[in-house]
């Protein structure tokens, strides 16, 4: 049983006669006294109850069976939907433990394993499910003027679960004592009745959205792990571990029977002013990610673009119209690799981290926004802002800012991470037994051909891969320390 509740206040004024009194003084500011000062509170809550039930069955260390249900409701979904059932089960067969394998010494694990089962998901706020009240325009009333409540959304009693169901296939494989061991994992997700805000109709309904189930996700992957203990001494000894993924995603439907995105396609994510543009488009059939925008092929002799018709035919961009608009490029990674050495020798120690990313491609809010001559007005550029494009010439001082392909670039990158070296010393006698010096740095190395801050960039959400023009970037850190145990 979880019952969670959220408090929110907050006020503003400004115009102050003096900094001295900071947030410890807010009426001293004449927004107030002038009416223009604001405040604002709220308050939400939700419950949520689970009923859980497991079994396992276990035969010899062969034959392994757990099933699993969860029955689960929560306020946040409508009254005809409150409640979900989400099932589980999963199967191993332990190879290894068959007296078949006994003459086979070089294998030391092998087991195949596989499972299906379906989970749910709550929406992030409460009452969406609900008709619900504000406070709209004031009327005259008895000679006073009053405030008219009204209703501020529509209602959706058949608001329910956004489910996940997933079925899943692994083996894992181990020889030499296990001192080389991997596992391969394939699975497929289907996402059914996704939570949206849909366009409906008014009449029978009061608004013109509401917030409902409709629309089918498909994720396919597979990930490997591999672990390795390639060398191992008296006084030197090397663990290694490899991870590697990739993912398929594409979204089926964005409608249900009750309710159509009858376009079949959505735009999101923002450029910002002055641009004020989408950067990606949703499309049934096609991969969460698309970058959505006019292809840049060339620049004209007076330093303007030229892009790709809706025709494949080069025109300029001042003829560009919305149905030139293609896809640029995808911002979610195909492939994910991590590799994680640690190395002891004596009394030394050294852990090695690395990740990275390949196949997607990033669109660089900085040069979109700085490499720009016109940029000048607002105040600043960046240095290659009078480099040439398509090595011919320079943007041209009156080309206005554009959302084109040239400032998508491909984001793969290969990163040290962090390394950590150390150097230990036990202690038979005195009040110190242990004690550890090490030296260790974060963010040590990227290896890519981004041109921005850093290819790690946000891959979640419906527009991955915007490096935003006001991120922050990541800082290089080296910690020297000692740890002691007494």
């Amino acid at each position: 049983y979880n019952k969670a509740t959220s408090e929110s206040f907050s006020a503003n004024n400004y115009n102050f006669p003096s900094d001295l009194y900071s947030y410890n003084n807010l009426s001293l500011g004449t927004a107030r006294t002038s009416g223009l000062a604001g405040m604002s509170s709220g308050k939400s809550s939700s419950k949520l109850i689970s009923y859980f039930a497991r079994a396992n069955y276990n035969y010899a260390e062969k034959y392994l069976l757990m099933a699993s249900i969860r029955y689960e409701g929560s306020t946040k979904f409508g009254e005809d939907n409150k409640w979900g059932a989400f099932p589980s089960v999963s199967a191993g067969w332990n190879i290894i433990r068959e007296s078949f394998m006994e003459n086979i010494p070089v294998i030391s694990a092998l087991k195949i394993r596989g499972g299906l089962g379906v989970t749910g998901t709550v929406p992030s706020s409460s009452y969406q499910s609900l008709s619900r009240l504000s406070y709209g325009n004031k009327i005259l009333y008895n000679g006073s003027w009053i405030s008219v409540i009204n209703p501020s959304s529509n209602n959706n009693p058949g608001l329910g679960w956004e489910r996940k169901e997933e079925i899943n296939f692994g083996l894992e494989l181990g020889v030499f004592d296990n001192r080389l061991f991997g596992m391969i994992d394939l699975y497929k997700r289907t996402t059914k009745d996704l939570l949206w805000n849909y366009n409906v109709a008014m009449p029978p309904y009061l608004y013109s959205t509401i917030f409902a189930n409709a629309g089918t996700m498909e994720n396919k992957g597979l990930e490997i792990q591999i672990t390795a203990n390639p060398v191992k001494t008296s006084s030197f000894n090397w663990n290694s571990t490899i991870n590697y993924s990739t993912n398929k995603n594409t979204l089926v439907s964005l409608s249900s029977d009750q309710f159509q995105l009858k376009s079949g396609y959505f735009y999101t994510g923002s450029t910002g002013e002055p641009i004020q543009t989408t950067t990606h488009r949703v499309e049934e059939g096609q991969p969460i990610g698309n970058f959505w925008g006019y292809k840049s092929i060339d620049i004209d002799e007076n330093g303007r673009w030229i892009i790709e018709g809706a025709d494949g035919n080069p025109k300029p961009i001042a003829n560009q119209q919305p149905t030139d608009k293609k896809v640029l490029g995808n911002g979610l990674p195909k492939h994910y690799l991590s590799w994680t050495n640690s190395l002891t020798y004596n009394k030394f120690d050294l852990n090695v981290t690395m990740n990275g990313a390949f196949g997607f491609q990033i669109l660089n809010f900085m040069n979109m926004f700085f490499s720009v001559p016109i940029s000048l007005t607002r105040g600043n550029v960046m240095k290659n802002t009078y480099d040439k494009i398509y090595n011919k010439r320079p943007l041209s001082d009156s080309q206005e800012l554009q959302y084109v392909s040239y400032y998508i670039e491909d984001g793969d990158y290969w990163k040290i991470g962090n390394i950590d070296l150390g150097y230990n010393l036990d202690f038979k006698s005195g009040p110190v037994k242990f004690l550890r010096i090490y030296l260790s740095g974060y963010n040590m190395f990227t290896f890519t051909g981004y041109s921005g801050i850093d290819p790690e960039v946000n891959s979640t959400g419906l527009y991955p891969g915007n490096d935003e023009r006001d991120r922050y970037p990541n800082a290089r850190e080296f910690t020297l320390g000692v740890s002691v145990r007494f």
